[in-house]
């Protein structure tokens, strides 16, 4: 595979109408694995290469013709897999971008509640979502009239392929990539479980049957996050539910979370989200009115 470089990048967007993001890459060599969790949903497919995806609780060979479809608030990471480079486009989208789309057809979002976040398109269905790709990417790269509408509709064209296409084809999780990423999922799922506990690493490692030194590589090296920051993102997703959700304190979600102190929490709590949680729950609220 000989690839040269390209980079296609749009986005734009408001607090009102929706933000939007979209971009279209080709690297020809490495690339430097990326982690995050964000408020938005997420749609990445591969047109060539190989990569190793981390959703929710587990690991995924990803091959060209495969799209991913990352939930609101879904910790995630893509890194390098086999030979180096890759080509991909990846979109990230508000409920809100798709507007009165979502009252009419509220299914267009049905396939981010699927079993696996993996869908692996046939032959036809690859031509029919690259070619709505690539007239979102031409839509996306002229500044004209209507350029946000226009991309609006296709976003709903695509979503409403991929629902059509679940619903008439198995999609299933792939294997695990191998028997350790297996055991590593099995410890993220005990974590997700049991996020508000104290995380000890010797614990860990016994109930696991594998060395605390190897079991802290290699969840980083699978997962793209330490041990800590991995406890600190589903600490802090349930914060924010419990902020938009509940009357509870401030101190009290802290607490309820996993927390030793408010300062831990109001420190961690920024460093992820941008915002204090008192200001999160103010906007929060302000949504709802």
């Amino acid at each position: 595979m000989s690839l040269s470089p390209l980079t296609r990048t749009i986005e734009y967007g408001s607090e009102e109408d929706g933000p939007f993001y979209l971009q279209h890459i080709r690297r020809p060599g490495p690339f430097e694995r990326t982690q995050h969790m964000h408020e938005m949903f997420e749609l990445y497919y591969l047109y060539e290469g190989q990569r190793l995806y981390f959703v929710r609780d587990r690991s995924y060979h990803v091959l060209p013709g495969d799209l991913v479809l990352i939930p609101q608030r879904e910790a995630h990471s893509v890194s390098d897999y086999g030979k180096p480079g890759h080509e991909r486009v990846v979109m990230n989208f508000s409920g809100a971008f798709l507007g009165g789309m979502l009252e009419e057809a509220p299914y267009l979002l049905d396939a981010y509640g699927l079993p696996s976040p993996i869908v692996r398109l046939d032959a036809g269905g690859r031509r029919e979502a690259e070619e709505l790709l690539g007239r979102m990417i031409r839509e996306a790269e002229q500044d004209r009239l209507g350029r946000e509408f226009a991309l609006r509709g296709l976003l709903g064209e695509l979503l409403l392929f991929i629902v059509r296409f679940a619903r008439t084809h198995r999609v299933a999780a792939p294997e695990h990539v191998s028997p350790l990423h297996g055991k590593i999922s099995d410890i993220v799922r005990y974590l997700n479980a049991r996020y508000a506990e104290p995380v000890r690493l010797d614990e860990l490692a016994e109930q696991f049957d594998i060395s605390g030194p190897y079991l802290s590589r290699m969840f980083k090296e699978i997962t793209g996050f330490s041990l800590i920051e991995y406890v600190q993102l589903m600490r802090v997703r349930e914060a924010q539910r419990l902020l938009e959700t509940t009357n509870e304190k401030v101190i009290a979600v802290a607490e309820h979370v996993g927390f030793g102190s408010l300062v831990q929490f109001g420190r961690v709590f920024r460093q992820l989200t941008k915002t204090t949680p008192l200001r999160y729950r103010q906007a929060a609220q302000g949504k709802r009115k």
